[in-house]
């Protein structure tokens, strides 16, 4: 049991939780660029890639800013989620999976 669950962590939890932390970047450095003029938010193409990664991580921002308000300007949910992920995928799912029954 304990082999598999290895397996399921290795080949697709971790992988997808991988891929949600490059989705965040991308979230945060495409807001960045449309903040500081870079990259016209009225572009068709743009606003199409952000309100996809919008889609993707506003379910999981939400239950965090509701919890920890932003601080004026500044918004830590992005951070706390990216914090959340790499604690997940990087030990709390090992410790898990060995503290199985072999």
């Amino acid at each position: 049991m304990q082999d598999f669950m290895l397996a399921l962590y290795q080949y697709f939890l971790n992988p997808i939780l991988t891929l949600l932390l490059f989705v965040l970047f991308g979230y945060v450095i495409m807001s960045w660029l449309f903040m500081f003029n870079v990259l016209s938010p009225y572009g068709p193409r743009a606003r199409q890639i952000y309100s996809m990664l919008e889609s993707i991580l506003e379910p999981l921002l939400r239950p965090i800013r509701n919890t920890i308000p932003p601080l004026g300007q500044l918004d830590l949910s992005v951070f706390i989620l990216a914090l959340l992920i790499l604690f997940t995928r990087d030990w709390l799912l090992p410790q898990l999976i060995f503290a199985m029954p072999g």
